[in-house]
């Protein structure tokens, strides 16, 4: 087996929301971001592909890995 061939499909690509930057736009250009890093990729500037979130979602399912709270409370 060569170093780079694992058999798998390309798991991650260039954010297409972000062009790869990582960042959030501003919804107008005089409206501060609501957040910092971009919706899609959470700031890691890779974006799963398809196989890729099929891959997430075996894992969330076998290991019973629960979703993570969109909104948590300031004392929780």
């Amino acid at each position: 087996m060569s170093g780079t061939d694992s058999g798998l499909p390309e798991l991650e690509e260039p954010c297409d929301a972000c062009n790869g930057t990582g960042d959030a736009p501003p919804a107008t250009p005089y409206e501060p971001r609501a957040s910092l890093n971009c919706p899609k990729c959470k700031g890691h500037t890779l974006a799963p592909t398809e196989a890729g979130q099929k891959l997430i979602e075996f894992i969330k399912r076998r290991f019973n890995l629960p979703e993570r709270e969109a909104h948590r409370s300031l004392f929780g």
